[in-house]
């Protein structure tokens, strides 16, 4: 698994992420010159803030592909795209590293045997009270 896969936020993520920056202002603006000129500015912005706002002007859209913008800016910057709405796009990366988001909590395993053993138990408890 690599590095980017590993990374992928979920789709609660996404919309929790989506639902915190839906009064953000775009931050950063690409225009004509395209998205290399804005790639230092985006990863500033990210530093400081975690999650922006780009807005991509019409004319920067003669040239590349929004969802290309964006996945360009996101691998760029070492950041994740949270949304593409219009001509917005919504970038996340945490301040406090990728570690936390790519924790996975691990799963308790019980047998099936185990856990038949555990009703039976409960059962045989309530019957000796009665």
């Amino acid at each position: 698994m690599t590095e980017e896969q590993k990374r992928k936020l979920t789709g609660k993520m996404k919309k929790m992420l989506r639902a915190k920056a839906h009064h953000l202002e775009p931050v950063v603006w690409i225009g004509k010159e395209g998205s290399e000129k804005v790639v230092k500015e985006v990863d500033r912005q990210l530093k400081d803030r975690g999650l922006i706002k780009v807005k991509v002007r019409k004319a920067a859209l003669l040239y590349e592909d929004k969802y290309e913008i964006a996945e360009k800016l996101a691998k760029s910057c070492d950041a994740e795209v949270v949304s593409v709405v219009g001509h917005v796009i919504t970038l996340f990366r945490p301040r406090e590293g990728w570690r936390k988001y790519l924790a996975k909590k691990p799963k308790k395993k019980v047998k099936k045997d185990e856990k038949i053993i555990e009703l039976f138990e409960k059962f045989k408890k309530r019957a000796i009270k009665e």
